[in-house]
């Protein structure tokens, strides 16, 4: 475990990317401050939603899926997803002012109804990375459920008994957000207990799980 913390730590490439896409965060909140002032989630218009046409790299989904992806990959198969986000503005504005709700839970804001636009559904991916990119140091950019699971089992949780434990109930009748919410919860434990975990923000633990425990889930892509 030592050598492969040094080796992530000495891997300068690897922290170049990382701190850019810390900066390039900073640029995004810039642009789109919708936690600290939600009252502007009204006034994104339907070309600030996506608009490729113009090349402008200041559309919100092009910093979600593209420029914000050295902090967490997306893997979005086509645009018609983003498309259909900008066609149902009404629907994604009421969904941003969740993922911003500083009364709610993780677990709630993923939870809420991202289905009702196609292709946001199933395991959330994109409200993970919505929520993420406004509560970074909240959740760990790990959006895939799957990955999640294969993370915690390899550091040794044992995350279906202790998700009973703590449920009352079987973990496969736990929501998508209350995995995701849990599961989190089970890797910051773990970081919580190594020194050298402390010091790094969660991008970069996420990265030195991928990098400790590729290629075990099928369709493994890492961050």
């Amino acid at each position: 475990m030592k050598e492969k913390i040094n080796e992530l730590s000495m891997d300068l490439k690897t922290i170049e990317s990382f701190s850019k896409g810390w900066s390039r965060h900073s640029e995004f909140l810039k642009l789109y401050p919708f936690r600290k002032n939600p009252i502007l989630i009204d006034k994104l218009t339907s070309e600030r939603v996506f608009d490729p046409g113009k090349q402008s790299p200041e559309y919100f989904f092009y910093w979600i899926e593209h420029a914000l992806k050295p902090l967490g990959h997306l893997g979005i198969g086509s645009s018609s997803t983003w498309e259909n986000a900008k066609n149902n503005i009404d629907k994604l504005k009421a969904l941003l002012k969740i993922a911003v709700d500083e009364s709610l839970a993780v677990s709630e804001k993923v939870d809420a109804p991202w289905g009702d636009i196609k292709g946001f559904g199933s395991d959330k991916h994109i409200a993970k990375k919505i929520i993420f990119c406004y509560y970074p140091k909240k959740v760990i950019p790990i959006f895939k459920t799957d990955h999640l699971e294969h993370f915690v089992r390899k550091i040794g949780f044992n995350y279906r008994l202790m998700a009973q434990e703590k449920y009352k109930k079987n973990y496969d009748a736990l929501s998508t957000g209350q995995k995701f919410e849990f599961l989190n919860e089970l890797l910051f434990n773990y970081k919580g207990q190594i020194d050298e975990f402390k010091k790094w923000d969660n991008a970069l633990f996420s990265g030195f799980l991928y990098k400790t425990y590729p290629n075990v889930v099928k369709g493994f892509s890492g961050t």
